[in-house]
């Protein structure tokens, strides 16, 4: 309690639980080595936000298709179906799954 740390310790332990957690499953998806930065930075934003392990999960078909099947111009469409229509947090995850997709096809 009261303890501060600075932005660049910050953005390291980011890069130090993105590292650990997260890129070990993102880079089985399909594909991962063909998709630019803008797409795996999406992902990495979608998997911080729904779990490292989305993709092939049984409540991520949509997704899962869409990268598997390299159908990378309907990936933003597939991101923003995960938003929770009709929850209260159904607006801001709606601006994340836009921001996502907008940066999957930078």
């Amino acid at each position: 309690m009261g303890a501060t740390i600075t932005q660049q310790e910050a953005d390291n332990l980011l890069v130090d639980e993105c590292k650990k957690h997260f890129w070990p499953s993102l880079k089985k998806i399909p594909h991962w080595n063909e998709m630019s930065d803008g797409q795996r930075g999406a992902l990495l934003s979608f998997a911080y936000n729904l779990g490292a392990g989305f993709y092939g999960s049984g409540d991520f078909n949509t997704i899962t298709k869409r990268l598997k099947n390299k159908e990378w111009d309907l990936v933003p469409d597939a991101l923003f179906m995960y938003r929770n229509p009709g929850s209260p947090v159904e607006a801001g995850l709606a601006r994340r799954r836009r921001a996502e997709g907008d940066l999957w096809k930078s």
